[in-house]
């Protein structure tokens, strides 16, 4: 019993990475519109605008850009996963489980996490840009890996794989694009282009090593990741009946 062989081509990788290019747009829209509406609460650009010296030092800052990230980065994953469904209704079966289930990672998530947005805030505004990356780039990885345990868990194995791939590939291209903008104010509107770029990068390496996977498959006719607990389950059943034979002696 095997998963494979699914068809899959690089137009269908290209497509998918064009739609999670777009809703990430429509996040860091999101960012700009509520940062123009907090403004009068305080004014996130002008902090980042000096040699790292903050010109609002209102305490609720770093808590507010946590929550702005909490925000655009679950709408950016969920319209992901919305445009998923669309072009890939085979897999990605609506499920409102499967919502749910990812909403309670981000909620979890994001209380973990705005503690070290406070605490890293509190030392300096521009450590804060560093953690939106690492949560934006945490919360996108760990949708992929949950998405694809409750859509085909069984399959389980292939997906991940890819998206360790995709994970170490988007982390070192954002981090060298991050480390190459030296002004604070440049550097914190570099965000609203690092976030569709994450995006963008974790559903094309992911599907790049499923598409890989695939023509190793149809060249070896070899499934050694597909259906994996499916050969687990194989190999318990055959130990159970050498270890029946042996009591039956």
């Amino acid at each position: 019993m095997s998963f494979w062989p699914r068809k899959i081509s690089f137009q269908d990788i290209t497509l998918n990475s064009l739609w999670a290019l777009i809703s990430g747009f429509i996040a860091s829209i999101l960012i700009v519109f509520i940062v123009f509406v907090v403004s009068t609460l305080i004014n996130i650009p002008a902090a980042f605008s000096g040699n790292g010296i903050p010109v609002d030092t209102n305490p609720l800052f770093p808590f507010i850009l946590s929550f702005i990230t909490f925000l655009a980065t679950m709408t950016m994953i969920f319209l992901t996963v919305k445009i998923l469904g669309l072009t890939d209704p085979e897999k990605y079966k609506k499920n409102t489980v499967i919502y749910w289930q990812l909403a309670f990672f981000w909620i979890l998530t994001y209380i973990c996490i705005t503690p070290l947005y406070m605490y890293m805030g509190l030392l300096d505004y521009q450590n804060i840009l560093f953690i939106f990356i690492i949560h934006t780039i945490f919360l996108s990885f760990g949708s992929s890996i949950l998405l694809e345990i409750l859509t085909n868990y069984r399959y389980i194995l292939t997906w991940f794989y890819g998206s360790i791939l995709g994970l170490f590939f988007t982390s070192v291209i954002v981090i060298f694009i991050f480390l190459h903008i030296e002004s604070g104010y440049a550097r914190l509107l570099s965000l609203l282009i690092l976030l569709p770029i994450i995006n963008t990068l974790l559903i094309f390496f992911k599907g790049i090593f499923e598409l890989m996977y695939y023509k190793y498959y149809m060249f070896s006719n070899s499934d050694q990741l597909g259906d994996i607990f499916y050969q687990i389950e194989k190999s318990e059943e055959e130990d159970l009946k050498i270890a029946e034979e042996k009591n039956s002696l």
